[in-house]
């Protein structure tokens, strides 16, 4: 393998394949790789899950900091359910995009309390949501316990399919000319005067520019070039059970506990939100823990009763970004032609749009979203 291109996308998860639709279907030569098999590391094993809301343990464990950079990113992650919208109706094939809104639920005066306030801080940056209780909330989740007193209603959350959803990108990028290879790990990336050039595990690739979409392992790939990027893997774990009528119609999330809950397409219920899965410091093979299974599933059962004569049918462990709570995207002072399509800790929901952001910086255009807050210079060399 000895190419030449234009943009050598490093990553071939939501982010790094949405780059390559972008900036293909604008007439960019591009090549992307993937150390595996393209969709099959952290988003191929994402739960599907279109989130807009802060989540609650940022208030409760995060530091003044990571609040402040959450809530500056809200608007970014309102504008991204419609760029999802968008790439449903582009791409050819049913990605299994579901708006159907999402519920922070309440079992305590306390959790409700806490749920105001943050859906007036969330209102305050152009969020759509309110709270709900009594018998609104019956009429529009009667699925849920007698337990729950209250939620905060977000009616642009939702779901979707991620294997679905790579596909219909890399079919579509490659209509455009993109060029996808598969098991070539990036070994060196050498800088020279007109670009770069990429040794990997059997061949090289020449380019003029780089994008550097490896979301979790992204800090490994701006190494290369000099860059330290604060970005490393957060391990969690997730599970779905047999299939069964519809029962819950919403994205649910709690206000205090870990917990994502939603039906998807086929009839199963995903269940997840964050519990901690074991990495192996060595082999980075990812292991899921019994214990936290066990009490995800409890969570869900309380909050949704009708859950427990569902069977769970298995479970897996996964990998978010942990970041400092924004994206980094666009090109990194000090590197020319290096840039970093870096989603924040909700990646699937914002991968597109921070790809597309940085595809139009590529091609010369006025970003269509403020990206100044976004900057890469706090990972400058």
């Amino acid at each position: 393998m000895d190419i030449e291109t234009d943009v050598l996308i490093v990553g071939g998860g939501i982010a790094g394949c949405s780059a390559a639709y972008y900036l293909a279907r604008d007439g960019v030569e591009v090549v992307l790789i993937d150390q595996g098999e393209v969709g099959r590391g952290a988003s191929g094993r994402n739960a599907g899950s279109l989130h807009q809301q802060l989540m609650p343990f940022i208030f409760r464990e995060g530091s003044a900091r990571e609040r402040q950079a959450r809530v500056d990113t809200l608007p970014l992650m309102a504008a991204a359910s419609g760029v999802w919208q968008e790439l449903s109706r582009e791409l050819d094939g049913d990605i299994e995009l579901r708006v159907v809104g999402g519920l922070m639920v309440a079992e305590t005066d306390d959790q409700m309390a806490f749920l105001a306030d943050k859906a007036a801080l969330e209102q305050d940056q152009g969020l759509d949501v309110h709270m709900v209780s009594g018998n609104e909330l019956r009429t529009l989740a009667p699925y849920l316990s007698e337990a729950v007193i209250g939620a905060e209603y977000a009616p642009g959350e939702g779901k979707l399919n991620p294997l679905k959803a790579i596909a219909g990108l890399v079919r579509g990028a490659k209509r455009h000319g993109a060029r996808f290879f598969e098991g070539r790990q990036l070994l060196e990336l050498e800088r020279g005067r007109t670009g770069f050039t990429a040794l990997l595990a059997g061949g090289r690739v020449r380019c003029r520019r780089v994008v550097n979409a490896a979301g979790p392992w992204s800090a490994r790939i701006a190494a290369k070039v000099g860059v330290s990027l604060a970005v490393e893997p957060n391990c969690v774990q997730s599970g779905v059970t047999e299939r069964t009528e519809p029962v819950v119609d919403h994205l649910v999330c709690h206000a205090e506990k870990i917990l994502s809950l939603k039906q998807v397409a086929n009839g199963g219920l995903i269940i997840g939100g964050g519990w901690p899965a074991s990495i192996d410091p060595v082999t980075n093979g990812l292991t899921v823990m019994a214990e936290n299974v066990r009490a995800n599933v409890a969570l869900a059962c309380q909050v949704v009763p009708g859950l427990r004569n569902v069977r769970l049918l298995r479970s897996w462990a996964g990998v978010n970004i942990r970041s400092d709570g924004k994206p980094f995207l666009g090109e990194i002072p000090g590197v020319p032609g290096f840039y970093a399509a870096v989603p924040t800790d909700a990646g699937l929901t914002t991968a597109p749009i921070c790809a597309r952001l940085v595809a139009e910086q590529m091609t010369g255009r006025q970003p269509s979203f403020d990206i100044g807050m976004f900057s890469v210079e706090r990972a400058a060399p």
